[in-house]
This record gives structure tokens, C-alpha cells and sequence, in this order.
């Protein structure tokens, strides 16, 4: 959970950081993720009122952009898993066949 802005700056380097490697899915990074996403989501922080022109501002922005990213990050991975549930053939080669239908 973030209470305040350093938690704040934190979970946003770790989030950039997961983006530079993007976890598998399922795994304890890909839950972490998804989390610490929610928990970006749901802060609000007061420093978004500061002037345009402060540091908070643009910190405000970075993480508008950031949260950009991994929104459009997880829309292609939620694609992607789709798309390959659907044309995966079984590895070890049994089951293909006219029986199965493929």
C-alpha cells in the first residue's frame, strides 16, 4: 500500500523496472505488478495541485506516462495470451490428428 510519496516514487521505479524485463505471467513478479499498478492507481497524492513548473509536477506527469505504459503493456500481454491459447499445438506432438479435429 502507498501512504506517501516516497512509497509513491518507489513503486513507480520498481514498475519501470518489471517494464524493462516484463514477468511472466503468473508468476510472484507478474502478481507484484499487477499490484503495485492497482496501488499506483488508487494514490493520490496532494502534490498534483502544485504549480506546473515545480518538481512535483513533472514527477506527476512521469508517472501519468508511466502508468501509460504499463496500462498498454498489459493490454498487448492480455492480446498476446489470447492469441496464443488459441494456436498452440500440444509440444509433444500427440493429439494432432483428424481424431482431434485439427
Amino acid at each position: 500500500m502507498i501512504k506517501d510519496q516516497e512509497s509513491f516514487e518507489a513503486a513507480l521505479q520498481r514498475v519501470a523496472d518489471l517494464l524493462e524485463h516484463p514477468p511472466a505471467h503468473g508468476t510472484a513478479e507478474d502478481e507484484e505488478f499487477g499490484k503495485l499498478l492497482h496501488d499506483i492507481e488508487l494514490f493520490h497524492p496532494t502534490i498534483l495541485t502544485a504549480p506546473p513548473e515545480s518538481d512535483f509536477a513533472r514527477l506527476g506527469q512521469e508517472a501519468k506516462a508511466l502508468m501509460s505504459r504499463a496500462n498498454d503493456f498489459q493490454a498487448r500481454r492480455e492480446a498476446r495470451e489470447k492469441q496464443e491459447k488459441w494456436t498452440s499445438f500440444p509440444e509433444d506432438g500427440q493429439g494432432i490428428g483428424p481424431t482431434t479435429g485439427v
